[in-house]
Formats: structure tokens, sequence, C-alpha cells
């Protein structure tokens, strides 16, 4: 986030918490007093005390998780483990995007709305002359930070089809799949036995250097798997996590099925 003042305190970067179940958020703008080493502020005892500033909320509708699901940032180790463990809370890392895909489209919704009012904010005050001499001056985003999570926390949302805010207020929680399918999903969707074998398609640079797939890397998994859980929920697709698998989740389409045997190369083309 851009530099903002507010009074002797400089804001820098946001927390930002997203309740999976009902998409309610909560962001908490962090800063210091002093800039000069911008690593030294973000830190776990700062994102702890951002954690606690939600959660200890009387106002705030969020409760202590039992499951935190973070990146692999240092700011999530050290006092935040702590925390979280006085409080029973699970850290779970995350080993891609993916696996935070809902907090990082909130990230990018808010970014956006923060921006566009800067953005307003410095045409006003260009008075039609737009050039880019006069763009860019304005920096403020913490005043308009709690009034945009209010507003996202009221709109209605397209995958629960209910705004956060009264969302979160329910037992139960019955979300659209985020993508459709051209097949039957949930309960009565067909589904692998833990007898089947398997191979998983890999993600982009997995088993390469680079975060980019290349036209000659692997597209499916050269070691195979057993299924070791399946997970079935309502309107959703069924998740399969593999036996001595990575950690993250599969859905049908992301699984080769392969019990019919494994054809491998000769064995001379070791020898090339």
């Amino acid at each position: 986030m851009p530099y903002d003042k507010v009074r002797h305190v400089t804001y820098l970067f946001c927390l930002n918490v997203v309740d999976v179940a009902s998409r309610y958020k909560e962001s908490v703008p962090i800063g210091a007093t002093s800039v000069k080493n911008k690593e030294g502020i973000l830190t776990s005892h700062t994102i702890s005390k951002a954690f606690e500033h939600i959660y200890d909320n009387p106002d705030c509708p969020l409760v202590w998780p039992k499951l935190l699901i973070t990146d692999k940032g240092f700011e999530f180790k050290g006092d935040c483990e702590r925390l979280m463990k006085r409080h029973g809370v699970e850290i779970q890392k995350a080993t891609s995007k993916r696996s935070v895909g809902i907090v990082e489209r909130y990230n990018l919704t808010l970014a956006k709305r923060l921006f566009h009012l800067q953005n307003a904010h410095d045409l006003l005050l260009a008075k039609g002359r737009v050039g880019s001499h006069m763009l860019g001056e304005s920096c403020a985003w913490v005043r308009n930070l709690p009034i945009i999570v209010e507003d996202i926390n009221n709109s209605v949302t397209r995958l629960i089809g209910m705004a956060p805010a009264k969302m979160i207020k329910k037992k139960k929680v019955y979300a659209k799949p985020s993508c459709r399918y051209d097949r039957t999903i949930g309960y009565d969707e067909l589904r692998l036995s833990y007898r089947d074998s398997v191979r998983y398609l890999l993600e982009p640079g997995e088993l390469e250097v680079g975060t980019k797939r290349r036209g000659t890397d692997m597209n499916w998994s050269p070691e195979v798997y057993n299924i070791g859980e399946v997970h079935v929920q309502k309107n959703q697709p069924v998740l399969y996590k593999l036996l001595n698998g990575p950690e993250r989740r599969f859905v049908r389409e992301e699984l080769l099925l392969i019990n019919d045997g494994v054809e491998l190369p000769p064995k001379s083309v070791l020898h090339l």
C-alpha cells in the first residue's frame, strides 16, 4: 500500500482476514512512527497484535477460528504462532496462491476500491488538468478502509447469494461452486475409491525451476498415488487428498486414473 500518514503514524501495510464460510472480511492497517526499516514493521509481533485487534473486538462478529490458512511469510511465525496456539488455532501454510485464493481476490477488490477513490481525489485536485504532474498526489487510504470493508460485507456475494454480514449470523452455509461443471457434483457425484491408483496434475513449475509452465514440462506427476481422503459437500465437487502426496486437495479433473497399469519407457533410455 502507499504511505498514508495519520498524525504521527505512517501506515504501509494492511492485514486482511476472510472467513471462508460466510466470506465476512476484516482489515487492519499496520504502520509505525518510523518507516526507515520497512521489514522491521511487518513482524510476527505486529501481525499478532492485528489479529488480537480483530478477534478480541466485541463489535466484530468473527471469533477465533479452528483453522488459519496463511502464506509462508515470516510475519506469520514466532509471536503469531504462539498467539494462535494459546487460542487453540491450527495454522496451515498455503502451498500455492490457489490455496489462499479467497483472500487474494479480496486483496484485489479492496485495492481497486481504495485506488479508485485516490484517483478520483487526484482528478478533482487537478481541476480538469489531468497531466502526470498532478496525478498520484493522494495516498490516503486508512480513512476510507473501514467504509469500504463495511460496504463489501453488506454486498451480496455471487457464490452464497447473501451479504456476508447476514450470512455470518447463520448456522449453516451452502455455497455454489466457484466454477461450472458439466457433470454431477456433490453427494451424487461418482467418486474414486481408496483402491484407485492415480497421477495428479502438476502445478506450473512444480517439478522444474520457475513459476510458468513450459511446453516441454510434464503434465502429470511421475509418481503414482492412492486416494487417502475423500471430502464430500453439498453443491461442491468432491475433493481428494492423496496418500503420501501433496498437502493440497484435488478435484476429479486433476487426477488421472491409471488402474490398468503403467507402461514405462524402456530402461535403455537411462543409458542415452
